[in-house]
C-alpha cells in the first residue's frame, strides 16, 4: 500500500497499490475525511460528543471541521499528535465553539459577508491560536449583524425623510396633518433614549392637541425640544418643522385657558411665589382683566358647570389673592422705610 501523509492533518494513511510509494505532505493530498459535506461532518460530531469514536478519529473530524469554515490557508500541515492528552485537551476545549461559529456563519447568506482568513505555517502549527480565531469569527459576525441593521435603519430613517419631504412641500398639508410623521421622523433621528421613546413621540404628535398640550407639562415640552436641538443637525427643513410642531405645543399648553401671556403661568395651577411682581407689571392689563373675574372665596368644582369653568374660576382667583398679598407687602415695606417724625423738646 501507498503510504500518503496528509497535507492538513499531518496523519499518514494508505491506499492500495503502489506499496513502493511515499507521498508527503508537500504534494497536497488530504485525507478523505476533508471532502466530507457539513451534514456529514454534524453526524460524526454528535458521535465525537456521545464517545463513539476514537480519539484519532475525533482529530481528523476537529481538523476537517476547522477545513470546512474557508478560512484557513494551509501552508504547513498540524503538528498535533492524534493520540495524545495534549490534543484532546485543544480539541475539547475548542469544539463546540467551533461548531458553533460555523453553523451561525452559514445561516448567513448575504453575498458580502466573509470570515477572516488565518494561514497556518511551520510556526504556529501547533494550532494554538484556534481559540483566537474562533473569537474573531464570532466577533465578524455579530459587527456584521449590527452593520446590517444599521443600513436597514438608515434605509429606514431615508424613506421616512423622504415621505416628510414631501408633505412640508405639499402646500396643501398643514402643520397639524404631518404631527405624527414629525414625530416618526424625530425618534429615528435623534435616537430617542428607550425608556423616553414612546412619551417623547406621543407629546410631539400632539403638539397641536389643545388640550392634551394642557396637560402636558411645560417641563416635559422643554425636555424634548432640548433633546432634539442637542441630538438633530439643525438647519434642514425638517428640523424647522419640528422645531415649529415643538413650539405650536408650549403655546397651546400657555393659551388653553384663554390667555395669550405669562401671567397664566407654564403650569396649571402656579403657586402663589411663582407669580413674580416683574410678570404682574409687564401684563397689567391682562391681569386686571383676570382679577375682575375671580370670585371672593376659593371655588369649589361644585359650583361650576364644566371643569374647564371651575379652572379658569380658580385661576383668576389665586392670581387675585396674590396681587392682595404682594400688595400687603409693598405697604409693610413702605412703612418699615418710612422716616421717624422728631418730637419737639425743650423751649423754644
Amino acid at each position: 500500500m501507498a503510504k500518503v501523509t496528509c497535507a492538513i492533518s499531518g496523519i499518514d494513511f494508505t491506499t492500495t497499490g503502489m506499496d513502493f510509494l511515499t507521498i508527503p505532505h508537500t504534494s497536497g493530498y488530504i485525507h478523505p475525511v476533508f471532502t466530507l459535506e457539513s451534514k456529514q461532518l454534524h453526524k460524526l460530531y454528535i458521535r465525537h460528543c456521545r464517545g463513539l469514536i476514537q480519539p484519532s478519529d475525533s482529530y481528523l473530524l476537529f481538523m476537517a471541521l476547522l477545513h470546512s469554515s474557508n478560512s484557513i490557508q494551509w501552508d504547513y500541515p498540524s503538528s498535533l499528535t492524534p493520540n495524545s492528552l495534549q490534543t484532546s485537551v485543544v480539541i475539547e476545549n475548542n469544539i463546540c465553539q467551533l461548531v458553533e461559529v460555523l453553523d451561525q456563519s452559514r445561516r448567513i447568506l448575504h453575498p458580502h459577508f466573509k470570515q477572516p482568513t488565518f494561514r497556518v505555517t511551520y510556526g504556529n502549527c501547533a494550532l494554538s491560536q484556534i481559540p483566537n480565531w474562533i473569537k474573531a469569527w464570532r466577533k465578524n459576525i455579530t459587527s456584521f449583524g449590527e452593520a446590517q441593521l444599521d443600513e436597514k435603519e438608515y434605509e429606514s430613517l431615508k424613506r421616512l425623510t423622504n415621505k416628510l419631504t414631501y408633505l412640508i412641500n405639499d402646500s396643501s398639508v398643514e402643520m397639524y396633518e404631518m404631527a405624527n410623521t414629525i414625530a416618526h421622523w424625530a425618534n429615528r433621528a435623534a435616537e430617542f433614549p428607550k425608556d423616553k421613546a414612546m412619551l417623547y413621540q406621543t407629546t410631539i404628535a400632539n403638539s397641536f392637541n389643545r388640550a392634551k398640550m394642557f396637560n402636558t407639562p411645560i417641563a416635559l415640552l422643554k425636555e424634548v425640544k432640548e433633546y432634539c436641538q442637542s441630538n438633530i443637525d439643525v438647519g434642514s427643513i425638517h428640523f424647522h418643522s419640528l422645531t415649529r410642531t415643538l413650539d405650536a405645543g408650549i403655546k397651546n399648553h400657555i393659551d388653553y385657558l384663554g390667555g395669550d401671556s405669562q401671567s397664566v403661568g407654564y403650569t396649571l395651577l402656579p403657586s402663589i411665589s411663582a407669580v413674580d411682581r416683574e410678570v404682574i407689571q409687564k401684563n397689567e392689563s391682562e391681569i386686571s382683566v383676570l382679577i375682575a373675574t375671580a370670585p371672593e372665596s376659593e371655588p369649589l368644582a361644585t359650583e361650576y358647570s364644566s371643569n374647564l369653568a371651575f379652572l379658569k374660576a380658580k385661576l383668576a382667583y389665586r392670581v387675585a389673592q396674590n396681587r392682595v398679598k404682594l400688595a400687603k407687602k409693598a405697604a409693610l415695606l413702605a412703612s418699615q422705610t418710612a422716616p421717624d417724625v422728631a418730637t419737639p423738646t425743650g423751649d423754644l
